[in-house]
């Protein structure tokens, strides 16, 4: 296990631990630094920038696609 509250945050990210598991006091240099590493580690993430509705405002605007290209 990591003893360093950077890589805890890490691996609580890598582990699908939402932010808000931190259990280091609010203001706390620790907890400043786990969410240093959960926020790394999150931007890292290739899957993180994937977006189930990526390219979907163009339809969201007009209605479905179908009734886009009618």
């Amino acid at each position: 296990m990591a003893t360093d509250a950077f890589h805890q945050g890490k691996l609580a990210f890598q582990n699908n631990h939402p932010m808000s598991s931190c259990e280091y006091p609010v203001g706390s240099s620790l907890r400043a630094e786990w969410m240093a590493g959960w926020t790394e580690s999150r931007n890292t993430d290739p899957g993180h920038f994937r977006s189930s509705t990526a390219g979907d405002s163009t339809a969201g605007a007009t209605g479905t696609a179908s009734e886009a290209r009618h």
